[in-house]
């Protein structure tokens, strides 16, 4: 179930680690980058407005199955824009959206299927997914684009994005909306703001929304080979299969933590793992080793955090949620907007200050705002919240 969402890790990791790499052999500037890559990823902060659609009329699957082909589209066509910057950045935005609606239709429909204590474990294979197939996608990306015609390399890459939706089939099928279109967007808000009030989801919303653990980084390390002396050939090993075995390592490993600690915790302390790594490659010498070591520990305390962040979603959405789609569109897009803008701070202070200071603000920003949360939602154990009857191995 969690393994069907791969299409999604699929195109976020063209544009996290992929796209970085073939516009950096355009001679394309880190700080150009990180804009670009910040407006691809703005769809996971806005294309929730959109969800509302996903819980009328069609199944889920249906859903999931139109919008996960017309973002391998969109991929296949960015390829072969990679000289036309404007024109690049708006198919990619344009199927960054089609993803996240990919998203929304499979997440919100696994709470209705799965029970609670198997929350972490699709959540981490969810990630698996996600991340470990964005890292993997880099690789099979980098290499058709170098050795295959443009429109074959394009052609077969749409291909890959769309094959993973056979497990789709695999998943049972919650009942059908009953809801029409008009009345679910005439309703949008007042239920928006209905599901968002619940202490959960508050809490949710606030941990999220911080920037302590975005993990912004992993958007633009691939362009950082000239920094530390790294070839492409070792920067595409690096952020492809290195990422995606060291990030499913750390999904796995996000199991054991989520079920025995609380998830929101798990969360923001992943997020000081990921800033020890960060801090290290500051002091240590910019060569390809210490690079890599670098990258696969950000990633794979990445891996725990995602794992922490899909089990909590599931916690907070829970079962017969009829506005499921939505919500878990509004949690992500939570997740997304420090993705956003601490992409863009770090690329910006790359330009000005170099990859010391880009490395510095985003560890700066993640320590203050994780240990004032950690004091602020720790400070008082009071009684368990009605969210807490949701999950059996993790208090919101």
């Amino acid at each position: 179930m969690g393994l069907a969402v791969a299409p999604l890790g699929f195109y976020y990791g063209f544009i996290a680690e992929a796209m970085p790499i073939l516009l950096s052999a355009h001679n394309v500037s880190v700080g150009q980058i990180s804009r670009i890559s910040a407006i691809a990823f703005s769809p996971t902060f806005w294309a929730f407005t959109l969800c509302p659609v996903l819980d009328v009329r069609f199944s889920k699957r249906a859903y999931a199955l139109v919008f996960a082909a017309f973002a391998a589209i969109c991929l296949a066509a960015s390829t072969l824009l990679t000289s036309n910057l404007p024109a690049f950045t708006a198919v990619l935005t344009l199927g960054c959206t089609s993803a996240v609606l990919f998203a929304a239709a499979h997440q919100g429909w696994l709470p209705d299927v799965i029970s609670d204590r198997h929350y972490s474990q699709v959540g981490a294979t969810t990630n698996i997914a996600n991340l470990g197939a964005a890292g993997l996608f880099t690789t099979i990306t980098i290499v058709m684009v170098r050795n295959l015609s443009p429109s074959t390399a394009a052609a077969l890459l749409a291909l890959i994005i769309v094959a993973p939706t056979v497990l789709l089939f695999f998943i049972p099928l919650p009942a059908r909306p009953t809801r029409d279109a008009a009345e679910t967007f005439h309703t949008f808000f007042r239920d928006l703001y209905r599901v968002c009030r619940r202490p959960g989801c508050i809490v949710g919303l606030i941990c999220f929304l911080s920037p302590t653990a975005c993990f912004a980084l992993t958007n633009l390390f691939s362009a950082l080979g000239a920094d530390f002396h790294t070839p492409e050939k070792s920067v595409t090993a690096i952020a492809g299969i290195g990422v995606a075995i060291s990030c499913s390592l750390g999904c796995l490993a996000g199991i054991g933590l989520t079920g025995r600690f609380l998830r929101r915790n798990v969360y923001l302390l992943s997020g000081f793992g990921g800033v020890a790594a960060a801090l290290a490659m500051i002091r240590l010498p910019h060569t390809v080793i210490f690079f890599a070591a670098g990258v696969l520990t950000y990633v794979f305390f990445q891996g725990i955090n995602y794992t922490a962040c899909s089990s909590l979603c599931y916690e907070i959405v829970g079962p017969a949620n009829p506005l499921a789609s939505t919500q878990i569109a509004v949690l992500s897009a939570a997740v997304n907007v420090p993705i956003t803008y601490m992409t863009a701070v770090d690329g910006h202070f790359h330009t000005t200050h170099g990859v010391t200071g880009m490395l510095l603000i985003d560890s700066g920003c993640s320590i203050v705002v994780g240990t004032l949360l950690l004091v602020l939602l720790n400070r008082k154990r009071t009684q368990p919240s009605p969210d807490s009857t949701l999950a059996s191995s993790g208090a919101v």
